[in-house]
């Protein structure tokens, strides 16, 4: 079974497609979240639209160097796993509040960081993906220590507070949540009414 599980992980974490995801599928990092399936599903495609240069356009040669798949001791469900991405700024990116960012080539060094997702034993579905967690800050990177988008935004040149209960950051997904939907900017976090009891864990 574990080795299973982990199988479907790495499947995940490889293609994180909507197909994978459970009905009340979670996502949630430091910072952002949590993000219910709809949310999330919609957060992946403002980002790589196609009028639009994402992640993808920006850091063409990205590699994430996933490693370390393992079972969590205590949630038998739980497959934990490390990144140590690598990358350069060789593309243009389109910022969805500052416009578009011409590349400047800097290199895309980020630390170690743990990331993991809850399966659903019954569907083999992504219950929960929880990402940005550094384990630690004085590798050598170049992202300030911080991790996920934070740090790719970081390489961009974007500073953005990615410390947990940054009133600043507090104040930018609270905006982001109230903006109509038609303006494409990715959401923070999903209403609390939107969000199934699992986040309560």
């Amino acid at each position: 079974k574990e080795e299973e599980l982990i199988e479907i992980a790495k499947a995940y974490v490889s293609n994180p497609t909507p197909d994978s995801l459970s009905p009340d599928f979670i996502f949630r990092g430091p910072v952002i979240g949590p993000l219910n399936k709809a949310d999330f599903v919609n957060t992946l495609k403002s980002v790589a639209a196609r009028d639009k240069s994402g992640f993808a356009d920006a850091f063409p040669d990205l590699q994430p160097n996933t490693f370390g798949f393992s079972i969590d001791v205590v949630e038998p469900n739980r497959v934990w796993y490390f990144v140590r991405p690598r990358g350069t700024f060789t593309g243009p990116f389109d910022h969805p509040t500052e416009g578009r960012i011409e590349p400047t080539d800097a290199k895309y060094i980020a630390p170690p960081e743990a990331r993991s997702v809850i399966i659903d034993p019954d569907t083999g579905l992504v219950k929960y993906n929880s990402v940005g967690y550094i384990t630690d800050r004085f590798t050598g990177d170049t992202t300030k220590g911080k991790g996920a988008v934070f740090g790719m935004y970081q390489v961009m040149g974007q500073d953005l507070d990615d410390t947990p209960g940054s009133l600043k950051m507090t104040f930018l997904q609270k905006l982001t949540s109230i903006l109509p939907e038609s303006l494409g900017i990715p959401k923070s976090y999903s209403k609390k009414r939107r969000i199934t009891r699992l986040v309560e864990r």
